[in-house]
Parts: structure tokens; sequence; C-alpha cells
């Protein structure tokens, strides 16, 4: 599978959208608020990503330290 690479551009909207949400990257899969993520960014963004793409565009954007830092929701 190849890596996908997004422009900076493409990583700060995808960090602007992120920061709206309330979970931290490790909850968001399979939820209502990643959907909302995905579809807001495919909108914006004029790009088409799998699901699964834009889940790896954001844990490389958390490991390279471009996201805030958020604290996981109390289960």
């Amino acid at each position: 599978m190849a890596c996908v690479r997004l422009s900076q551009a493409h990583k700060e909207l995808l960090a602007e959208l992120y920061e709206k949400t309330k979970k931290t990257v490790d909850e968001l899969p399979y939820t209502e608020e990643f959907e909302a993520l995905y579809v807001a960014f495919i909108g914006r963004s004029g790009l088409y990503l799998t699901r699964h793409d834009l889940w790896r565009a954001l844990t490389n954007l958390r490991k390279s330290a471009s996201l805030k830092r958020k604290r996981r929701s109390p289960s």
C-alpha cells in the first residue's frame, strides 16, 4: 500500500479539524466524530482518501507533534 503524502496545507486543515473534536486520536476510530472529521476533510480538501488513509495521516501528525495534545475522556 502506498503512503499518502499530504501537502502542508492539507496537514494544517486536518490538524484544524482534529482540534474541533473532543476525542483523542486513539479514541476516534469507528465513531461518529471520526466520520464527521472524514467528511469535513474530504469536502474541504478536495482530496479523496480512504478512512484508513486519513487515520494514518492523523497518527503521523500526532507522531510528529503537529497535533494539540488532548487528554483521554473518562470511560
